[in-house]
């Protein structure tokens, strides 16, 4: 005749707390970061001062930085000092003087 198997011990609920608080505390401590971790990202940590220098370098850089709208002005007001800006120009009016001949509708022209 089979014999029943025996029935397992029901284990009460604070043991089986308590041994889950166990195993959460054990997987923990192979995660955590030991004194030599620690001291090797203190060793790697930028200083006070190291930060400030770089603090220092890019407010330099900014202040020199000219803007985009500076730069577009002063393409701008060189290109129109150029010869070939006045040559653009007559061509533009040219043209223009071309199409009223012929009685063609003016073309969209970028604006000077």
């Amino acid at each position: 005749m089979p014999t029943k198997p025996k029935p397992k011990k029901k284990e009460d609920s604070f043991g089986h707390y308590a041994r889950a608080i166990q195993n959460d505390i054990a997987a923990l401590g192979g995660k955590m970061a030991t004194k030599d971790d620690i001291r090797q990202i203190r060793e790697e940590m930028v200083t006070k001062g190291e930060f400030k220098e770089v603090r220092d370098d890019v407010k330099r850089i900014t202040d020199a930085m000219v803007s985009k709208a500076d730069l577009e002005e002063t393409i701008s007001d060189e290109f129109g000092k150029s010869q070939h800006a006045r040559h653009i120009d007559d061509l533009r009016s040219r043209v223009g003087h071309i199409e009223e001949k012929l009685g063609m509708k003016p073309s969209r022209h970028a604006t000077p």
